[in-house]
C-alpha cells in the first residue's frame, strides 16, 4: 500500500513499484517530493552515478512513471570500471537486467562505464536529477566528483545522495561498530578481530566463499585494508566544505525520512512524498547521521 499526499488523481493511480531496497524507495520519494515542490519540464533527465546492478535506476523509472504519468523520463546510468566493489563483467549483467525490465530504452547508449579519473561524458547542464546510493563513501576525491555534479546539473537541478558519513556508529561494509574511525590499519585489524570473535561475523560469512577466507584472523587483516583503500568517510563538516568549494549548496533535508520509510515498511506501507519540517530537519539529521546513512542534497549555487 502506498501513502500519497498528492492530488486526488494521484492518490487513485500512483503506486510505487516493489523496492528491493528501502533506500531505493527513499530516493524515489525524495525526487517525487522535489518535483512537486518545483514543477519542471515535461521531460526529466535522471543520471544514476554508481548505478551498479541497475536496480535503483529501474525502480526510479518504474515508480516515477506511475507517480508522475504526465512526465517523460530519460534515465542514464554511469559507473566506474576500476572500482573494487564490483565483480568483473557486472556491467553486462546490468544491461541485460535493464533490457529485460525496460526494453524500449536504448541502454547501450544510456549506460556508460568510465574510469575513476575520467570526466563524465555528458555536456554541461545535462540532468535534472543526479542520484547515488551508497556510493559517496567510496569516492577518493569529493572535490573532483562535486565539480562533475555541478557541471552536469541543470539550473534548478538536484543531486540526491544516500550514504554513511564518518559520524555513523555502524560501519555497513564490515558490519561492525566504529571500525571505520580507527585510522591505523593494524589497530583496525585488531579491533575487527575482537568484534569477529564476539560474534560480529555477518560480512565474514557473506564473503567467505568469494574471497576464500579461512579464518577470522585472515578476514580481519584483509578487510581492514579493504576499508583503508576502498572507503573515504567524510564528516558532515568536511562534506559541506567540499561542496562549497565546488560551487554547490548542500542540505541534509529528508535524512529523517529514511527511518520513517523503514518503519512503515514493516507495516507494508510506503510514502511517496515527504514534508520538509524546517528547523526540525536539523534534529533529524543530527540523530540520523549516527545511526545510518544520511540523505545529502546538492544544488548549484547560481
Amino acid at each position: 500500500m502506498t501513502l500519497n499526499t498528492g492530488t486526488p488523481g494521484e492518490r487513485k493511480t500512483a503506486r510505487h513499484a516493489h523496492a528491493s531496497s528501502i533506500t531505493h524507495q527513499h530516493i524515489t520519494s525524495v525526487i517525487n517530493t522535489l518535483i512537486e515542490q518545483s514543477p519542471r519540464e515535461d521531460v526529466l533527465r535522471i543520471l544514476d552515478f554508481g548505478c551498479g546492478d541497475g536496480r535503483l535506476l529501474s525502480y526510479v523509472l518504474e515508480s516515477l512513471s506511475a507517480l508522475r504519468p504526465t512526465v517523460s523520463l530519460e534515465p542514464f546510468g554511469l559507473d566506474v570500471s576500476d572500482a573494487a566493489q564490483q565483480e568483473a563483467g557486472y556491467f553486462d549483467q546490468t544491461k541485460q537486467f535493464l533490457d529485460g525490465r525496460h526494453p524500449t530504452v536504448d541502454w547501450v547508449k544510456r549506460l556508460v562505464l568510465i574510469s575513476k579519473q575520467d570526466e563524465w561524458p555528458y555536456p554541461d547542464e545535462s540532468f535534472d536529477f543526479i542520484t547515488s546510493n551508497q556510493v559517496l563513501e567510496h569516492v577518493s576525491n569529493h572535490d573532483w566528483l562535486f565539480a562533475q555534479v555541478r557541471r552536469c546539473l541543470r539550473p534548478g537541478g538536484v543531486s540526491v545522495n544516500v550514504f554513511p558519513l564518518w559520524e555513523v556508529l555502524w560501519e555497513p561494509h564490515a558490519c561492525m561498530p566504529l571500525v571505520h574511525r580507527v585510522r591505523d590499519v593494524n589497530a583496525r585489524a585488531r579491533l575487527m578481530l575482537v568484534f569477529a570473535r564476539m560474534g560480529f561475523r555477518r560480512h565474514y560469512r557473506r564473503e567467505m566463499t568469494r574471497r576464500g577466507w579461512t579464518s577470522l584472523e585472515e578476514f580481519s587483516q584483509v578487510f581492514a585494508r579493504v576499508l583503508e583503500t576502498d572507503t573515504n568517510y567524510l564528516t558532515a563538516r568536511a562534506l559541506c566544505r567540499a561542496a562549497e568549494r565546488s560551487g554547490l549548496k548542500i542540505s541534509f533535508t529528508y535524512t529523517k525520512d529514511l527511518f520513517s520509510a523503514k518503519a512503515l515498511s514493516y507495516l507494508g506501507l510506503q510514502l511517496s512524498h515527504y514534508k520538509d519540517l524546517g528547523p526540525l530537519e536539523s534534529i533529524g539529521f543530527f540523530l540520523g547521521k549516527h545511526v545510518a546513512s544520511a540523505t545529502v542534497l546538492l544544488r548549484r549555487i547560481s
